[in-house]
């Protein structure tokens, strides 16, 4: 991952500069929301409007404009002490801006690792897919602005979890490349626990379980996942489940054990 004169920013955990391997936390509320809002779009003038609204919601204080002139003050203070110049944070009459190169914020490195191992899984890279997707997923260090109480931020961070999500699916995938069902097994048992309306991954887990030899749990798993969805939803299994639970009665390696799309 880039460093930006050495720092990096963690928003995929606790809010907070890392300093080489020195964590210089953004003390406060107030201070937090302001710095996760600007460092969601870095490079980008946010206008005062944007960063009240992920600050305060729908009730700002009668003395917003001098909060939000402190608070940038006191994130200035926090830059400096990690040993970047005060104009990291620039400041206009239209709103902030935090000028930082995206790879200096750990969403967007994890973004970009993510970006690339989906091309190397695509291309059969699965050695290479792996170490990528390792190195993202060890970027997440808690929940997404994992000490920011926002309901705005909350939102922005639930949908990055579901980006989290996407790429532990994805390692999971590339598990199977190689022929590591066992892992993969485990990896999409986590998956389904944590979100047991997905179709997809029932689809996933039960070709690891039928690749690693278990028929019989592939098969459970259907079953499971049908009486899930039917009882808590009022859906029944869609055609994709329904085909690859039919390739396993019939045995149907060609289309069980090839890669996973």
């Amino acid at each position: 991952m880039s460093t930006w004169n050495g720092v990096t920013i963690q928003l995929l955990g606790s809010v907070s500069l890392l300093k080489e391997t020195v964590r210089i936390p953004i003390r406060g509320q107030r201070q937090r929301r302001f710095f996760a809002s600007l460092a969601l779009r870095p490079g980008q003038v946010i206008s005062k409007e944007a960063i009240i609204e992920d600050s305060w919601g729908d009730d700002p204080p009668v003395t917003v404009s001098g909060q939000l002139q402190t608070t940038a003050w006191m994130i200035r203070t926090a830059l400096r002490e990690a040993g970047v110049g005060r104009d990291a944070l620039g400041s206009s009459d239209r709103g902030y801006e935090l000028r930082v190169p995206l790879a200096s914020v750990d969403l967007f490195a994890f973004r970009e690792a993510v970006r690339s191992a989906r091309e190397s899984y695509k291309q059969g890279r699965y050695e290479e897919a792996s170490e990528r997707l390792d190195a993202a997923l060890t970027l997440w260090k808690g929940s997404a602005f994992a000490d920011v109480t926002s309901s705005r931020l909350r939102l922005r961070a639930k949908s990055l979890e579901d980006e989290r999500t996407a790429a532990a699916e994805l390692r999971a995938l590339v598990d199977f490349g190689l022929g590591y069902y066992s892992d993969a097994i485990a990896r999409l048992s986590e998956l389904v626990h944590r979100d047991p309306y997905r179709e997809d991954l029932y689809v996933s887990l039960m070709r690891a379980y039928y690749a690693e030899g278990r028929q019989a749990d592939a098969i459970q798993v259907f079953h499971r996942a049908k009486d899930i969805l039917r009882e808590q939803i009022g859906i029944s299994p869609g055609e994709r489940m329904t085909s690859v639970m039919q390739a396993i009665l019939r045995q149907d390696e060609k289309v069980l054990l090839a890669a996973p799309a």
